[in-house]
């Protein structure tokens, strides 16, 4: 059995403007609205080593040294940073087993126990683009096996509601070709939506997916985790 996580661990989307006006927070500047480390690194901390995945997914990482406030890392021997649509390395992968990562297009996948996890985080104010991601995740991953695609999705859907559109189309053409293994999570973040997702293949037995209410401060997203049996 493998145990893995996705975690969005940065911040609500406002606070890139409360940098422009110096505001502090606890005695702390607010610089940007990604992983605040000072104020929410022990909280993460924490719940990541009480899940006790054994490989993860952390999104919204703004400076390598902020991961230096999650010091459960420690115990995580193979780690890289990987690019996203709106940073380069902004997406730690943290394992406890040693990985490969071969890139396709903007996107990696990372072979780990023969589960090839690919981690997404898809734009987050384009429904169009993150449709044009999904047809190109799937087209490339079509002879593929053992794919896990995980992460914030940006789709808004809870249950069988879409926000928009494309983000319907794409959700619909998605599990055309991969199982949706976190339907039932409704909601993963603090609007009441489930951006975040896990696909998978068909073949794979995906069991005990859950997505505790676990959020510090300004934090907008909740941990997804599950285990591969």
């Amino acid at each position: 059995m493998t145990r893995a996580m996705t975690w969005n661990i940065g911040c609500i989307f406002p606070l890139i403007y409360l940098k422009r006006f110096g505001i502090k927070y606890k005695g702390q500047k607010i610089i940007h609205q990604y992983f605040q480390p000072i104020l929410n690194g022990d909280l993460v901390s924490k719940n990541i080593e009480e899940m006790n995945p054994d490989i993860m997914f952390l999104q919204e990482v703004s400076d390598p040294k902020d991961l230096e406030h999650i010091s459960v890392l420690k115990n995580y021997q193979y780690q890289k940073l990987v690019n996203s649509w709106y940073n380069e390395r902004s997406v730690l992968v943290a394992s406890k087993s040693d990985f490969k990562i071969t890139k396709i297009g903007n996107f990696y996948t990372v072979n780990c126990g023969g589960i090839n996890y690919v981690p997404v985080h898809l734009n987050a104010f384009s429904a169009q683009k993150r449709l044009q991601d999904i047809e190109f995740l799937i087209k490339s991953l079509a002879n593929i096996d053992n794919v896990v695609i995980l992460g914030d999705t940006n789709i808004g859907s809870r249950g069988n509601t879409f926000l928009f559109k494309n983000d319907r189309f794409a959700y619909k053409k998605m599990t055309n070709s991969f199982v949706d293994f976190s339907k039932k999570l409704l909601s993963t973040t603090i609007v009441g939506f489930g951006l975040d997702k896990v696909f998978g293949s068909s073949n794979l037995n995906i069991q005990n997916i859950n997505s505790p209410k676990i959020r510090g401060d300004f934090m907008d997203h909740y941990p997804i985790i599950f285990d591969i049996l």
